[in-house]
């Protein structure tokens, strides 16, 4: 496991333990694991945004791939296709 030093205000200390005591954690470990795990996992208001744009660009690109046109293109072997250039 790593061992992590950082410094932490009295401010941030005094706010720290008392969620800490509010919430029930018995150390700061727990309370930093619990932290990085709330990170890791918490997505902001536009990174979930930005991902459904990339679901849907995805789910378009997808769609339009599959159309004649394109699958006429991808069934052809690059020999061919390039044979002009």
């Amino acid at each position: 496991m790593t061992t992590v030093f950082f410094k932490v205000n009295d401010v941030q200390e005094k706010e720290m333990k008392q969620f800490m005591k509010e919430e029930g954690y018995s150390n700061k470990a727990e309370f930093f694991r619990f932290l990085i795990k709330f990170y890791k996992f918490h997505k902001t208001d536009e990174q979930k945004r930005f991902e459904k744009a990339a679901d849907d660009f995805d789910a378009a690109l997808s769609k339009a791939l599959k159309t004649k046109k394109f699958q006429k293109m991808i069934n052809t072997p690059l020999e061919e296709q390039l044979k002009d250039v």
